[in-house]
């Protein structure tokens, strides 16, 4: 019953239903599975709709809000709808591969509680794009619903198999998904992590391969260096790319950083409280600070003609807004569902909605780079009102 699903006791007891698969089930991996059957079983409450300040034009698309979830949340596809319903203004499904591959052995995915974050080294695990392609197809929709496309493991990369890799998932793709971002940042495969001079043969040959006007986008990594910033930059300007998705999960560990010249800035944040395992991607709010940064470069280093997804460490209204100001479009989330639970999506999405307002902004898509002067806004209007 969709009235019940909308009543505040219902949402109580989704919390608390989460709180439940966080403290009781040990494995991860495990409790975020039974979080995907039960929105797939159509249990997951229902949001009341947005704010109209919150709805934001790119690509020619209509977000209903510019909050999202990102990649590695529903990678097979299954849950996009559930998590529109709940508050989402859109949904990144993946990463998807060409062919079926089974990832990295378990356990794999790592809660670290006294941080609120979050290690995995999943590596990719993937049904194959056909499964995938069908599934959305079939779906019904309550959101904006992007794809994120990288090669098997077993592909090597730096070579034309890897290219071919990519072009297969967008072919497969086709008009199932509103946009696809090229995953070139992923830390816990082989060859996940793409030289910045191999991006353009990917980017290429994946657009090659997408119906005429689907937006391309490339995720990038959180621990690039100032020269590697500017070269993402120039590459993305030069390729004509749709957005940026900044950023990936890091490899490296507060307090362990690597130092010298070439090393990315820090992460600027304490030692982990929780004890972490030294490999896999880390998640949620050791990397806010980096991502913040992060995006305040890309945008500044593009004019702000790029538009840029920020994802790194949302756990609240106010990292939101940051990442927006500092030059995001939209922003994505994953790991603070796991220590807030479902509630956070349409609480998150208000606040910021409050926060535009209490700024003087209509809407929230107008505070986008507020914070950067520097900027050129009559070189991204263009970006918000179509995909021409």
């Amino acid at each position: 019953n969709e009235a019940a699903r909308k009543s505040p006791a219902y949402w109580a007891a989704a919390d608390a239903g989460a709180r439940v698969l966080r403290t009781c089930v040990a494995d991860a991996e495990d409790a975020h599975g039974w979080a995907l059957w039960g929105l797939k079983l159509g249990l997951g409450p229902v949001a009341a709709p947005p704010a109209a300040s919150l709805r934001t034009t790119l690509w020619g698309l209509d977000f209903s809000s510019p909050v999202g979830v990102a990649a590695g949340f529903d990678k097979r596809g299954e849950a996009a709808a559930p998590l529109g319903s709940l508050g989402f203004g859109f949904v990144e499904v993946g990463g998807i591969t060409p062919r079926p591959q089974p990832g990295n052995d378990r356990p794999r995915v790592f809660r670290l509680e006294k941080d609120e974050a979050v290690v995995n080294f999943v590596g990719l695990p993937s049904e194959g794009v056909d499964v995938v392609a069908a599934r959305l197809r079939s779906a019904p929709r309550t959101c904006v619903v992007g794809a994120n496309v990288t090669k098997n493991a077993a592909t090597p990369a730096g070579c034309a198999a890897a290219a071919d890799d990519h072009a297969a998932v967008a072919a497969a793709l086709g008009d199932s998904v509103d946009f696809v971002v090229v995953n070139a940042s992923c830390p816990n495969v082989k060859g996940g992590v793409v030289d910045v001079k191999e991006m353009a043969a990917l980017l290429e040959a994946t657009r090659s391969a997408l119906p005429p006007g689907k937006p391309l986008l490339l995720k990038v990594s959180p621990d690039l260096n100032g020269k590697q910033r500017s070269a993402i930059a120039k590459l993305a300007l030069s390729q004509k790319l749709d957005g940026l998705v900044a950023a990936n999960t890091t490899s490296r560990r507060p307090g362990a950083e690597p130092t010298g010249s070439g090393a990315p800035p820090s992460l600027g944040v304490a030692p982990l409280a929780s004890e972490a395992p030294s490999r896999g991607g880390l998640s949620g709010p050791p990397l806010k600070a980096n991502a913040v940064g992060l995006v305040r470069d890309l945008y500044e280093k593009t004019g702000g003609a790029v538009p840029i997804i920020g994802v790194g460490g949302v756990a609240s209204p106010e990292d939101a807004y940051a990442l927006i100001r500092a030059g995001a479009t939209l922003v994505q989330l994953y790991t603070a569902l796991v220590y807030r639970g479902p509630s956070l999506a349409p609480s998150l999405r208000d606040g910021l909605a409050d926060l535009a307002a209490a700024d003087g902004f209509a809407k929230v898509q107008d505070a986008v780079g507020a914070d950067r002067a520097a900027a050129a806004p009559a070189a991204r209007r263009a970006w918000f009102r179509s995909k021409a």
